[in-house]
């Protein structure tokens, strides 16, 4: 940036990070910047503002906004999130906001596969949300642009080696489990190295979602966890102090 005098400004010197993978990783550069009154017309405001306001008409969309004109579909926010991302990470399954996310995805159908700062897509976004109708909504997307796109799509992994199937894991909800996996056998296999849903599931001591995976894949799944640890040392560990039993919610086949 260049000053008053027309000299260039130095930037500022950074202090030392300890950990530098700590540090969320900057946004991108590549595409212009969210208005936050989109985001925030997206997140919360109605279907209908949200389509006049994309289709260029006058919308309720005025606290923080600055734009006069279209916003460009392809913004994102400071954390790299795309409009689409903002839609899937509404709570709740109403048919609100799994229309805005139709909407959004009939005007740019590839930022259904965008990473964010994070490496999460969309589908991550949903999945955290605890959104079912929104993950079925946006594995259906996915699976319009041909078999091998929806694939991707569940396998794809953020910058921790977690996909979407994590997160419904983490949430504790086996029906969404149950759509990842019937979708998808082989998701249950990622990451190969790194915290597999299994061992998620056995460290929350959530024998249901742990039978699921098992059950679903065929018994073809990881059982990795962090630091070389895996889904057995974690149940063992447990089985000290509560009722967990892998063995038992895997039908003694581990």
């Amino acid at each position: 940036m260049a000053s008053s005098s027309g000299q260039a400004t130095p930037r500022p010197i950074l202090p030392a990070v300890a950990n530098a993978a700590a540090v969320p990783p900057p946004a991108t550069t590549m595409e212009p910047k969210m208005d936050a009154g989109l985001r925030a017309l997206a997140y919360s405001g109605s279907f209908q503002d949200l389509e006049s306001l994309l289709n260029g008409k006058a919308a309720a969309y005025t606290i923080g906004s600055s734009a006069t004109q279209p916003p460009a579909l392809y913004a994102v926010t400071v954390g790299g999130d795309t409009l689409l991302h903002v839609v899937a990470a509404i709570n709740g399954d109403s048919e609100d906001s799994t229309n805005k996310a139709s909407l959004v995805y009939d005007k740019a159908p590839s930022i259904l596969f965008v990473q964010n700062c994070h490496g999460d897509t969309p589908l991550h976004s949903a999945a955290r949300a605890g959104n079912m109708r929104m993950v079925s909504l946006l594995i259906d997307l996915a699976n319009g642009q041909g078999i091998n796109n929806a694939k991707g799509l569940l396998e794809t992994q953020n910058k921790i080696h977690e996909t979407a199937l994590h997160e419904a894991v983490r949430s504790g909800n086996n029906d969404m489990v149950k759509l990842f996996m019937e979708e998808n056998p082989q998701l249950a296999r990622f990451p190969e190295q790194g915290t597999s849903p299994l061992y998620l599931a056995v460290l929350l001591e959530n024998k249901i979602i742990a039978k699921t995976l098992y059950d679903l894949s065929g018994g073809l799944l990881s059982y990795s966890g962090p630091d070389g640890r895996n889904a057995l040392h974690v149940a063992v560990q447990g089985s000290q102090g509560s009722n967990f039993n892998i063995g038992e919610s895997c039908k003694n086949d581990i």
